[in-house]
């Protein structure tokens, strides 16, 4: 059965747990299908909102965070904060990041903490919708989504420390093409639909209002 992503109508009849819902590409019961190299690839010249971003940033360079991929490496942006469809201003996504990372890619913990759920069954492509969230000491969630099929590294209950790799990346849930969707939400709750907040990164280039969209970011040592 083709899947869409009718909020209302998967909630109403079960199919899909509030939490699961979580997604990337979907706004507005409208899933994103786009993949790279269709004819639906995601235009770089797209128009950005950018009234959203203005406060409640961290400075960069002090910031809790790092990249969510290991020490070395470089990865490049998609949707970034408060730019189009699912993170919009407005949206629960609105401050959540995309990373064009591959199947199989590490994914590491941008900040330390305790994993408070793991999803990790769904095949690729398909629901659920694979995550790790992490509680942070001060009460927030970070959430790593599209994971890969049993590509989680961690278990409930564990504590990480930044930069501990904790999942494989992947194409699950809503994703409609391989990526990691990171987004740190607020302390009343981690399920769907949630509130986000704005992160900034220590160890990559100057990013005071977080990350641009398409753009490459490298992991530097911290």
């Amino acid at each position: 059965m083709k899947m869409r992503c009718d909020y209302d109508r998967l909630i109403r009849k079960g199919m899909i747990p509030v939490l699961l819902l979580a997604t990337v590409g979907c706004s507005k019961g409208e899933r994103d299908t786009r993949r790279p190299g269709s004819k639906n690839t995601v235009n770089t010249t797209e128009s950005f909102e950018t009234s959203c971003i203005s406060v409640g940033y961290e400075y960069w360079e002090a910031s809790k965070y790092v990249l969510p991929y290991p020490v070395g490496k470089t990865y490049k942006t998609n949707r970034t904060h408060c730019s189009t469809r699912s993170h919009a201003p407005g949206e629960p996504d609105q401050y959540a990041l995309d990373f064009g990372m591959g199947i199989g890619t590490i994914v590491t913990a941008a900040r330390e903490g305790r994993v408070v759920f793991v999803e990790e069954s769904g095949e690729p492509g398909e629901f659920p919708n694979n995550l790790v969230v992490i509680e942070h000491d001060d009460g927030t969630f970070a959430q790593y989504m599209h994971l890969d099929y049993q590509g989680a590294f961690v278990k409930v209950g564990q504590s990480v420390s930044q930069g501990d790799e904790i999942a494989l990346s992947g194409d699950t849930g809503p994703a409609g093409y391989p990526h990691l969707h990171f987004v740190v939400t607020k302390n009343d709750s981690f399920e769907y639909p949630y509130k986000s907040i704005p992160t900034t990164f220590k160890n990559t280039k100057p990013n005071q209002q977080s990350l641009e969209p398409y753009t490459d970011y490298p992991a530097y040592p911290y």
